[in-house]
C-alpha cells in the first residue's frame, strides 16, 4: 500500500488528478449501468393453502396450535406442555 502511495505522490499534480477522475467516473460509470441493465425475472407461484381439517389432523397433541390470530407467535411444544401441566395442577388444587 505505501508503494502504491508513493507513486502516486511521484505522479504530477495534473496526472494524479486526471487518474482520479478517471477512477471515479469508471466507478461511476458502472454504478449507474447497474440500474440500466435488465435484471432477471424470478417465476413464482402461490402455494395453495390446506383445509383446515387437514392442518389440524396433521397435527399432534405435542405440536403447536395454529391461532386465527396472523400476529400472534407459535407455542414452542416445551412451553404448551408446561402451561397444560400449570392448569392441569391449578384445577386439582380447586
Amino acid at each position: 500500500m505505501a508503494k502504491a502511495d508513493q507513486q502516486d505522490q511521484a505522479l504530477s499534480r495534473h496526472k494524479r488528478k486526471i487518474k482520479w477522475i478517471g477512477i471515479l467516473g469508471t466507478l461511476f460509470t458502472l454504478y449507474v449501468l447497474s440500474f440500466m441493465i435488465p435484471h432477471v425475472s424470478l417465476k413464482h407461484f402461490s402455494l395453495t393453502m390446506q383445509n383446515k381439517e387437514q392442518i389440524q389432523d396433521s397435527l399432534s397433541k405435542d405440536s403447536t396450535v395454529l391461532s386465527n390470530n396472523p400476529f400472534e407467535l407459535p407455542v414452542d411444544s416445551f412451553e404448551q406442555l408446561l402451561n397444560v401441566q400449570i392448569h392441569e395442577r391449578a384445577d386439582q388444587k380447586q
